[in-house]
């Protein structure tokens, strides 16, 4: 059994480059497991990119990708803040 861990990142288009993207999706966000991963139904995908400088009307299309991470980043683990909207 590996211990690699795994992070889900999201890359908008058009343009996600400009905005500071890709960027992995905070824990909260993401279920799954391994390399298996989603966005949790409960989350607010529109709001988050929103929040992270991707311009609201641009904000249609994105890729998603599965990310191996030797350590996963401090702002991205579970923290209990989450944004509501």
């Amino acid at each position: 059994m590996s211990s690699e861990q795994y992070q889900l990142m999201i890359d908008p288009t058009p343009d996600g480059w400009r905005h500071g993207f890709p960027k992995a999706l905070p824990s909260h966000a993401v279920g799954g497991a391994g390399a298996d991963l989603f966005i949790m139904e409960s989350f607010n995908l529109t709001l988050w990119v929103t929040a992270q400088g991707y311009p609201k009307e641009d904000f249609q299309h994105y890729r998603l990708f599965v990310q191996p991470v030797e350590e996963i980043d401090e702002q991205y683990k579970a923290t209990g803040e989450f944004l509501s909207g």
